[in-house]
């Protein structure tokens, strides 16, 4: 604990200059640590553990990595980082993390995002306490401000990572301060957050195990309902289930008009915690999988056999939908569901893929606004999209990366309008829309118009019926006004007319603002799936 502390105290904000000078700080961090995060109080965030055997695969990895840093014995190749994806809002992007009331400078957009969130001092806490400072762990904050699971689950299922992403061996679900907001619960409590699980699971299709996948909540203010919805679908699905709320919530709640106490445990009222939420955060998760690692390393050491398992877990993977009541059969929903992952395993030919560490994309044509990836800026929105644009009548790329108003493309001005033509890669039978829902005044009654049609490879315009025609196109809508205090991101997932495109073919998109005059969008994808 005190390694953990003084690791904390040395990382817990990225101004050295004022922190070693600053002994209220360093006063501070040491009280909440004493006060709040020691092993018996942090205990309590203990949802569910990782199975033994996906827990033994990560310390291999682990292993393997510490050597090659050792002695050079292995390539870089074969010894990578052990590699977190962490996925969540603005909330886990770092939000506010600087708020403090200690007299730490607060960081700029930026380095609130790459140093002072929660996902960063985690790195750091990994590297730093356990491994003298080397790159033995990585941890990749793939957070966009306004997503929910249903967000989460469009950037992994359509890989929408930076270049050269490697596969995650870990990926943490943080989503729970916008999935608390949504108005349909059961819809995402039930259908949003096992949605994220299995595209999270598909990742790596073929691996029995990995990646491991932890449902994290983070402290974020009052709401309640999510607690239970993160504890069931943890024990339903084998996962490991974190909750820092666990670990603060009485003693915040118990005192929450007593301002300066609060401050003093997480700086920051509101769904968007200071300073103090963060290093908290931090150093639950880090304690979470310290407990996990010695609780494996035990078990080998008293073991009889210690390089055996005596009952191999069910692996997460390979367990079938959530039920909330018994109707139906579950242990066949299993085995179908099962069955359904050896297909995809082996349609995909992941079984190659397994073998390198990159991440081949289901899309013809993507793109979702992250400063992590290669679309952060409006310039960034602007190039992707004029790669497909054939026509544009109000419609412009603005925003900023990381400050309000966010990079996407926009439209402000009725009946705005554009157009845009794809050439299918790949069999292509879906596109996802990821636009803003608002209550703000400008959203009101907005309305997109959404018009598809598939182009076939070889089709000649004369010898097309007008029958053949309606079958290639369909019509969709878009609405970008909700009633619940908050804006969020939300992908529209519609299957294309005439069963998708195939290699070869063009898909045609029209996108018209009917009604309103104020419209974002945040990502586009045609995809395989």
């Amino acid at each position: 604990e005190s390694e953990i502390k003084e690791a904390a105290v040395k990382n817990a904000t990225w101004f050295p200059e004022q922190q070693n000078n600053n002994t209220k700080f360093r006063d501070w961090i040491d009280q909440l640590f004493r006060d709040h995060y020691q092993s018996y109080q942090v205990r309590r965030s203990a949802i569910h553990p990782p199975g033994l055997e996906v827990t033994l695969k990560l310390l291999e990895i682990i292993s393997k990595r510490v050597n090659y840093l050792r002695d050079n014995t292995l390539s870089a190749s074969a010894a990578p980082p052990l590699h977190i994806l962490v996925s969540g809002g603005s909330l886990t992007s770092g939000m506010a993390c600087g708020i403090n009331h200690v007299g730490i400078t607060q960081p700029g957009w930026v380095r609130q995002y790459t140093e002072c969130a929660w996902p960063a001092r985690l790195e750091h806490l990994f590297n730093r306490v356990l491994f003298q400072g080397k790159e033995v762990v990585k941890v990749s904050n793939l957070a966009v401000g306004g997503s929910n699971s249903e967000v989460g689950k469009a950037v992994l299922e359509y890989h929408l990572f930076p270049d050269a992403f490697d596969q995650p061996d870990i990926v943490i679900w943080s989503h729970a301060a916008n999935d608390a907001q949504e108005k349909d619960k059961e819809r995402a409590f039930f259908e949003s957050i096992p949605g994220f699980v299995n595209a999270a699971h598909n990742l790596r299709i073929c691996d029995d195990h990995l990646p491991l996948v932890v449902m994290n909540e983070e402290f974020f203010g009052q709401n309640n309902d999510i607690s239970g919805a993160i504890y069931k679908a943890s024990n339903w699905f084998g996962l490991m289930g974190i909750s820092q709320r666990n670990v603060i919530s009485h003693k915040t709640f118990a005192n929450f008009d007593n301002d300066d106490y609060v401050k003093s445990i997480i700086d920051a009222k509101g769904i968007h915690p200071g300073m103090g939420g963060h290093i908290g955060t931090s150093w639950t998760v880090f304690f979470n999988f310290i407990s996990a690692f010695t609780d494996v390393c035990d078990y080998r050491r008293v073991s009889s056999s210690p390089m055996s398992i005596a009952s191999t877990d069910v692996a997460a993977k390979s367990i079938g939908p959530y039920k909330e009541n018994d109707y139906g059969d579950i242990s066949s929903e299993w085995k179908e569901h099962r069955d359904n992952i050896r297909e995809m395993c082996l349609l995909s030919g992941a079984q190659e893929q397994e073998a390198s560490t990159s991440l081949q994309s289901p899309c013809t044509y993507a793109f979702m606004v992250n400063r992590m990836t290669s679309i952060g800026t409006k310039a960034d929105v602007d190039k992707k999209m004029n790669e497909v644009l054939t026509s544009n009548t109000g419609w412009k790329a603005e925003g900023f990366p990381i400050k309000q108003p966010r990079a996407g493309f926009y439209a402000k001005e009725p009946n705005a309008h554009f157009s845009l033509k794809i050439d299918a890669s790949m069999e292509t039978k879906y596109m996802t829309i990821m636009s803003m829902k608002s209550y703000g005044d400008n959203f009101k009654d907005t309305n997109l118009e959404v018009d598809v049609r598939i182009e076939r490879k070889g089709d000649v315009a004369a010898a097309v019926t007008a029958e053949a025609e309606v079958a290639k196109s369909s019509k969709y809508e878009v609405t970008g006004y909700h009633e619940t205090r908050t804006s969020i991101h939300v992908p529209h997932k519609f299957e294309l007319p005439d069963g998708g495109a195939e290699i070869g073919d063009s898909i045609v998109v029209n996108f018209r603002l009917v009604s309103g005059s104020y419209f974002k969008i945040a990502g586009l994808a045609f995809c395989r799936y």
